[in-house]
């Protein structure tokens, strides 16, 4: 029988908080500085530097200053962006890190958390208001399918790689796939490899992972993934000025939607008000006959 997920709404932070006990304190100079949707905010801005700017007409209808090909990217920041805002509420048991660059063009791991219970990779998806088909082995959003389990299971292998490869040892890694903002989620099936959940029900899984790392364990792979080395191009000193001018585009986006939706109709209406009252007024002057 099929099981539907409605999200919910705010946080369920709570059961996570509970717990105060510090892991592992680095000099905070590695890839735990990297924020948030950092490489997708990256590729967002280059592709959006060769948009040329709105001419006034345009401005005026309300027209996004997205350029072509940039609204997928610009959803996916913000999706990013609303993970690492939940993921705030972990406790410091846990280690959490944001776009791991992978070298394999242009991929990365959203955001990669070490705990107690291991390691957890996670592929975040911004769909918003869209329906969500989950069965054992394939995802569809909006009735379309997408390959989101196959790439899952793609980051966890490229962990367990890692760590094998330095001759770490291999805790469980748990590839999640967490959608953000879906109008619902549908469960036929349940995928044997991939924990699939929306944004408001992963603080209180993550909370309810046995317990499978020690520190000394925690301690040794958080130093392995904080090294830039590690990773492919990890830049580490962008972060703040890149989210800057993100942050810029978005208030732009907002403008344009806000001129778009209320400004523009009000001066319409505003404008037949203004036309239909100097007609009258000119029908009333118009001597009698």
């Amino acid at each position: 029988m099929a099981e539907r997920h409605h999200p919910q709404v705010g946080p369920q932070s709570a059961v996570i908080n509970e717990s105060r006990s510090s892991v592992v304190t680095l000099s905070g100079d590695g890839t735990r500085k990297r924020r948030a949707a950092q490489s997708i905010v990256d590729r967002l801005l280059r592709l959006q530097g060769s948009t040329p700017p709105r001419t006034r007409w345009e401005r005026l209808l309300g027209r996004s200053p997205l350029g072509r090909n940039c609204e997928g990217l610009y959803q996916g920041a913000l999706g990013e962006i609303a993970v690492g805002a939940w993921l705030k509420a972990l406790s410091s048991d846990w280690a959490v890190f944001h776009s791991l660059p992978l070298g394999l063009e242009g991929w990365d791991i959203d955001h990669v958390l070490i705990g107690p219970g291991g390691i957890v990779t996670i592929n975040t998806k911004h769909h918003r208001d869209a329906p969500i088909v989950v069965t054992h082995d394939e995802i569809s959003v909006d009735g379309q399918p997408v390959p989101y389990l196959r790439h899952s299971e793609f980051e966890a292998e490229y962990i367990n790689t890692l760590l094998q490869d330095r001759h770490q040892s291999s805790p469980p890694v748990h590839p999640t796939v967490v959608f953000v903002a879906p109008r619902e989620m549908l469960f036929t099936s349940i995928p044997s490899q991939v924990t699939v959940l929306d944004l408001t029900g992963l603080l209180t899984w993550l909370s309810a992972l046995p317990v499978v790392l020690d520190q000394a364990d925690q301690h040794a792979i958080v130093e392995l993934f904080d090294n830039p080395a590690t990773w492919a191009n990890a830049q580490v000193d962008v972060g703040d000025s890149l989210l800057e001018r993100f942050e810029a585009l978005e208030a732009e986006i907002r403008a344009a939607r806000r001129q778009r939706t209320i400004r523009l109709p009000l001066e319409s209406l505003l404008a037949i008000c203004l036309t239909t009252t100097g007609v009258l007024v000119a029908l009333a002057l118009i001597p009698a006959q």
